[in-house]
């Protein structure tokens, strides 16, 4: 009768598929760590010339509409002698001049994009699977292993390598952690760090952490890839020409919007002049009484 799961019979053999287990581990490492830098250096890039710059447009068209609305509000209050006196009108152009809309308040009217997409990776460890227990001995067996071996003080490792280490730290990333102390643990051997001899019943505990571990890894290798575009995997230089193409469009309709924002100051500023000439008028220059008309 054949077993669905495979049997080892020495301690031997168990340490040898937990080290094939390992070498799948640190390869999967490198291509995460890979993917998920491009996908970060796109990001960057996206939020920086595109993200920024649409905000930017955004916050300008609500200044726009602001203006708009308020100018034809004013106009048709006058037409419907709606203000008691010139003062009252150059008082209510001046506010509106003057005032600095509420960026929440416009992106709440004119329905503003997010300023952020969910990203895969840190941060989802609560999803990860590891219980307290796991965790801790993830966290301790990192600074035993992982740390002094990234760390400029106690290693050679370059600044990129230990980024990423710490990094994951920092943010509580479990599932790369826990790769990570398995790359820089090395192979396992028949004898632990102390020198004793490892039982048979700590090797295969020893592979069935592994594997979970890697499944871990691969499962989140997955949630990159599907994050990471074809065009920025084989065509990056094409992908970062379209964003600076998006960023010259968008700064292209900042400007047109701006120039639009600047004429309706001015013809804001018309009514202000009006309502002070209208003002001076009444205090007697022309021989009235000051009174409306």
């Amino acid at each position: 009768m054949s077993r669905l799961v495979p049997r080892f019979e020495t301690t031997a053999a168990l340490i040898q598929a937990t080290n094939k287990v390992r070498e799948q581990v640190v390869r999967a490492l490198a291509t995460y760590i890979e993917l998920s830098g491009r996908m970060r250096e796109f990001e960057d890039t996206f939020s920086a010339q595109v993200l920024h710059a649409a905000q930017q447009l955004h916050d300008i068209i609500g200044q726009r509409r602001r203006l708009e609305a308020e100018l034809d509000r004013i106009r048709t209050r006058i037409e419907r002698d709606g203000y008691e006196s010139a003062q009252e009108i150059e008082d209510d152009v001046h506010a509106v001049l003057t005032a600095e809309p509420d960026d929440a308040a416009e992106a709440a009217r004119h329905g503003a994009v997010p300023d952020a997409e969910d990203e895969p990776g840190a941060g989802d460890g609560d999803d990860d699977g590891l219980d307290d227990a796991a965790r801790k001995r993830i966290v301790r067996d990192f600074k035993r292993i992982v740390l002094p071996s990234v760390h400029a003080d106690t290693s050679d490792a370059s600044f990129a390598v230990f980024d990423v280490a710490y990094s994951a730290y920092k943010a509580k990333d479990y599932v790369v952690m826990e790769a990570l102390v398995i790359q820089y643990r090395g192979e396992i051997g028949v004898e632990d760090d102390a020198g004793r001899t490892v039982l048979q019943e700590e090797a295969a505990a020893r592979l069935s952490e592994y594997r979970a571990a890697a499944r871990r890894l691969e499962e989140r290798l997955r949630a990159v890839r599907r994050h990471v575009t074809d065009a920025e995997v084989h065509n990056p230089e094409e992908t970062r020409l379209r964003m600076r193409q998006r960023n010259e469009q968008i700064r292209r309709a900042i400007d047109e919007e701006a120039e639009h924002v600047l004429e309706l100051r001015r013809r804001l500023e018309a009514l202000l002049d009006s309502a002070r000439d209208g003002s001076d008028r009444s205090d007697g220059s022309d021989g009235s009484d000051g009174g409306r008309r």
